[in-house]
């Protein structure tokens, strides 16, 4: 369940904001930075869920493809772990 900071970590990366609680009118915005609106902040408590999930599988995807050049070199993480890496 997402919780006001998730979907203003989602929506507004940038930081800009503190939130109290989970609902807009928790939000103080503390600088110009782009804002996001009431309903947009209420539709990411949805849109949440998948979002996070797609962030997790380009990770996944990314830490993959690292141990695939590793490997082509004849490395594996651990080695990487060894030299201090």
């Amino acid at each position: 369940m997402a919780t006001g900071k998730n979907v203003l970590e989602m929506l507004c990366p940038a930081g800009g904001w503190i939130i109290y609680g989970d609902e807009f009118d928790g939000i103080t915005w503390v600088d110009d930075r782009p804002r996001c609106t009431k309903a947009k902040f209420e539709a990411g408590f949805v849109e949440y869920d998948a979002w996070k999930a797609e962030q997790e599988a380009q990770l996944a995807a990314k830490k993959a493809t690292a141990e695939a050049k590793l490997a082509a070199l004849g490395l594996t993480a651990d080695d990487l772990k060894a030299l201090g890496l």
